[in-house]
């Protein structure tokens, strides 16, 4: 809790258990920035309180506790050597490790990986625009909203602030559940009726027309699209590249402290 640091002279001293000295340094390293100068005097008594409750129990356990704890030693001395050892490999990670993961990068491992990437829900790509039934443009909407033209989608593209809302980004790919929360009007129908590739939808709902086009869709326990999971197959390849590397410098390190006989099996 705690991070001592070696004390300058003029260091005051604020709370005292048993041998354990708390100095004023080392609460400024542990107090909160963003506490108001109204509630520090409490922050800080606090911290100190937390601070020697800590040393009266360590000072009852090391009366109370059995000079010569085996066990505990062991365990002591694991965590010791762990905590060095993540360190290590921590800052090794922060130099060493290529988080730079390419478009080819991403295509390899999802090829290999494929299998491991079923979906338990239906994902679409879609697009919709909503009016009042009594604009007199919705046949014309209709018409760029179904146009494979990209063109004519910026044409109505350039026409939504016109329309009480609009979305025409189909590119991506969305949860259905995250759509329907979008469009309830969506909800009228079943999963069957509407989760078709170039399936097109003509509703009103509260007052407003609905045209949806559903563009594409993928069905549960089918392979996610890459660009839908890239972002967790770049953590993955990252995460595979930290792996290699920690597992070759340990390699490295044995073979050389065996031929340096630094380490030697009998």
């Amino acid at each position: 809790m705690f991070p001592f640091k070696e004390k300058k002279k003029d260091s005051k001293l604020i709370a005292k258990v048993y041998n354990h000295k708390l100095y004023q340094e080392d609460l400024e390293l542990v107090f909160p920035k963003d506490v108001a100068s109204k509630d520090s005097a409490e922050v800080a008594n606090n911290l100190i309180l937390s601070w020697a409750r800590k040393k009266l129990l360590l000072q009852k356990a090391e009366v109370n506790m059995p000079s010569q704890n085996e066990e505990l030693e062991v365990l002591v001395e694991r965590y010791r050597e762990d905590l060095f050892i993540n360190s290590f490999k921590k800052a090794l990670v922060v130099k060493e490790l290529d988080t730079v993961v390419s478009h080819e990068d991403l295509e390899k491992y999802y090829e290999e990986n494929k299998e491991s990437f079923k979906i338990n829900e239906e994902l679409v790509k879609f697009r919709y625009i909503a009016l009042k039934p009594t604009d007199r443009n919705r046949a014309k909407y209709k018409r760029l909203l179904l146009s494979k033209s990209m063109n004519d989608l910026f044409i109505l593209d350039e026409q939504t602030d016109k329309m009480e809302s609009a979305f025409l980004s189909d590119s991506l790919w969305f949860r259905y559940k995250d759509v329907q929360r979008k469009l309830p009007v969506l909800k009228k129908y079943s999963k069957a009726h509407v989760l078709k590739p170039n399936k097109f939808i003509a509703k009103s709902h509260e007052g407003d027309l609905y045209y949806v086009y559903i563009k594409d869709v993928v069905n549960r326990n089918e392979i996610a699209p890459l660009r839908y999971i890239s972002k967790t197959i770049e953590q993955m390849v990252v995460q595979q590249r930290k792996l290699q590397m920690i597992h070759k410098v340990e390699e490295v390190l044995v073979d050389d402290a065996m031929k340096n006989k630094q380490f030697e099996i009998y």
